[in-house]
């Protein structure tokens, strides 16, 4: 069980690699070891992507799912299985223009590394 607080007290999920689609190509040639998951009926895609100063590779997770808010626990046990503990993630709400989400995907979170003074 793990010892984040709230993750699947009762019931672990598990999470399961996938390949990434080739529609998202464009994106993995941005990103640097794209990789996806699956958890339960979500959808995690992981990163690390150039935006940090200079371009330095911060990491990025993004979790949806097709028909409903992805839920407290799988946003956090995917944020801690999937990138490293030491960093501290955020879900960031920028300027509506600055919003990444495409209509079709309005149930999805995006969470980004951040760091002091970011």
């Amino acid at each position: 069980m793990s010892r984040v607080p709230g993750t699947f007290k009762e019931r672990r999920r598990t999470l399961v690699e996938l390949p990434v689609p080739p529609q998202l190509a464009a994106l993995k040639a941005a990103a640097t070891g794209l990789r996806r998951f699956s958890l339960g009926d979500c959808n995690i895609l992981v990163s690390q992507e150039p935006l940090g100063p200079g371009g330095e590779l911060w990491w990025h997770l993004s979790i949806s799912h097709e028909s409903r808010y992805p839920t407290w626990d799988e946003i956090k046990t995917a944020r801690y299985e999937l990138t490293p503990a030491d960093v501290t993630m955020a879900m960031i709400l920028p300027p509506p223009e600055e919003y990444v989400n495409v209509p079709a995907q309005d149930n999805v979170f995006h969470l980004h590394e951040i760091r002091e003074g970011s």
